[in-house]
């Protein structure tokens, strides 16, 4: 939003985030804080969590709402530009306002939030064959079987309707506390244009209606460079691999533990003889006091923590393009987030992922499949099977190879948020002509219509006009008369000439028994 935001600015004669004003609401959700939350960054995924989740924002939908309108009438707003995930208070605020919205999401593939019988929960239907490791399914069922795709295109979407039907309901009754119409759709059954920080090669093609604009993936121009001690241990190490599990995800001790114990033998074996790991959310405290190598060699965890490994550099923060952008470093073990996603394609980077949460393992899966990462499974990680695969990324031309295909595709893709900046021009120059100025000088607009020229007509329909099934029915109508017709006319024909045949056969057998009888 803000490098969109900062291209608008430019426009305006102005250069940076920080010419953006800000206002910070809070307080940030940290999910270790709420036992439910955190299993699920730390056990295996059930509806129950995801639904306990989805309460927590719930609750705090009031709060934001009224928080957001003071804001929105402080500034005088003009616009409203929504991030997708958890944030109806935003949409909401803007529809009850009457002001124009642009919504803002990194993945098109929203199949969870979606129930294919139900029109309205979404504002385009996915097709069929694209579904979501949150329902147990692949991102692209192209190469599954017949029950996998009737399970994960009927039964799953069903499933997951019916164990958040109740949490849904539950977010209907904050709606309806501060004036707004319930609905079971995060944009409201409104019509939004969406802009997607994604692009086709990297996310599975399907046919995109006018409102769904691919713009990404959206990078800065400018990135923080490296620190002289990042860059120093980059020199001086040119088999170097990166890992981080970016500012939200984390993953259990024990994982951790693994992972440097890996760490360590991969240097031992020469595989590499670097690691950079950008701790971030880890909770050191946490972690076992040693680490206990195959020779049975045991390691003080604090060692390397402390950075007394000299092949093992432990920093909080690390400028992740920068390093991605160095030609000493070769691998990146990553959670799979779409950002580090986005940025390993730019710099042609292959990858070792370790999904833990959200869109991670559906961009694994794509990545995987484009042929420049392979994955981990954080229920069964092994010190082994990250050897293995980290030495399969570093001697496998075919990654290199497939990771520079991806690069071609991003970097020409990236020149798209322009395209999202143009965009936004478009929806606040359409107010003007299709809004009402209100006795304020404040322009209202009924976002239903605003961008008509976007919308297709098939929305405006209803669903049995707009799917043309009153046409195909009666083509079918057509189609079975003239069947039967034919049939009739077929069987008829048949009639008529048994009939006639029958008369011959009879006329026949009578006059050779009347000669026989003569005789």
């Amino acid at each position: 939003m803000l490098e969109i935001c900062k291209i608008l600015k430019e426009r305006a004669k102005s250069i940076a985030y920080r010419s953006i004003p800000q206002i910070i609401i809070g307080p940030t959700l940290d999910a270790r804080s709420f036992p439910e939350l955190k299993s699920l960054y730390t056990e295996k995924f059930t509806y129950k969590k995801l639904c306990f989740a989805k309460s927590i924002f719930n609750k705090l939908y009031i709060n934001g709402f009224n928080e957001l309108k003071k804001i929105a009438n402080d500034v005088k707003a003009d616009m409203f530009i929504c991030g997708y995930k958890f944030n109806e208070p935003c949409f909401d605020l803007a529809w009850k306002l009457k002001k124009p919205v642009v919504s803002i999401g990194t993945s098109m593939n929203l199949n969870k939030l979606k129930y294919r019988i139900f029109t309205h929960i979404l504002a385009f239907t996915m097709p069929f064959y694209k579904s979501d490791p949150i329902l147990g399914c692949k991102s692209n069922m192209e190469n599954e079987p017949f029950y996998e795709r009737f399970r994960c295109s009927l039964i799953m979407p069903l499933v997951l309707f019916w164990n958040v039907k109740d949490v849904l309901d539950d977010l209907n009754y904050y709606r309806a506390k501060v004036g707004v119409k319930p609905t079971y759709s995060i944009l409201g059954g409104k019509n939004v244009l969406f802009l997607v920080n994604n692009f086709f090669g990297f996310e599975t093609p399907f046919a995109v209606p006018p409102l769904h604009q691919e713009i990404g993936p959206i990078l800065p121009d400018i990135y923080p460079d490296l620190s002289p001690s990042l860059s120093e241990f980059l020199e001086t190490h040119p088999k170097t691999m990166y890992f981080t599990l970016g500012t939200q995800a984390y993953t259990t001790p024990q994982n951790y533990i693994i992972l440097l114990q890996s760490f360590i033998e991969l240097i031992n074996q020469n595989i590499l003889d670097g690691i950079i790991w950008s701790t971030v959310k880890t909770d050191i405290s946490e972690l076992p006091p040693f680490i206990t190598l195959s020779s049975n060699i045991s390691i003080p965890t604090s060692n390397i923590l402390n950075n007394l490994f000299p092949n093992i550099f432990v920093t909080n923060f690390a400028p992740q393009f920068a390093l991605l952008s160095h030609k000493h470093l070769r691998v990146f073990l990553s959670h799979g987030g779409s950002n580090s996603c986005h940025e390993s394609m730019y710099t042609a980077t292959p990858m070792l992922l370790f999904p833990i949460i959200d869109d991670q393992n559906s961009n694994a899966e794509k990545l995987e499949d484009a042929g420049m990462a392979l994955r981990l499974s954080r229920f069964n990680l092994d010190v082994n099977d990250i050897i293995f695969k980290v030495k399969r990324l570093l001697t496998d031309e075919t990654f290199k190879m497939s990771a520079k295909r991806m690069q071609i595709l991003a970097k020409i893709n990236s020149k798209r948020k322009y395209r999202g900046a143009d965009l936004i021009e478009v929806v606040l120059n359409s107010v003007k002509y299709r809004g009402n100025k209100s006795d304020n000088g404040e322009w209202n607009v009924d976002n239903s219509i605003l961008l008509k020229d976007l919308i297709t007509p098939d929305t405006r329909m209803g669903f049995i006009k707009g799917n043309y099934f009153d046409v195909l029915a009666f083509a079918l109508i057509i189609v079975i008369i003239l069947v039967g017709a034919l049939g009739y006319g077929i069987w008829k024909l048949i009639y008529l000439v048994g009939k006639s045949v029958g008369k011959l056969i009879s006329v026949k057998n009578y006059a050779y028994l009347k000669s026989k009888k003569e005789q």
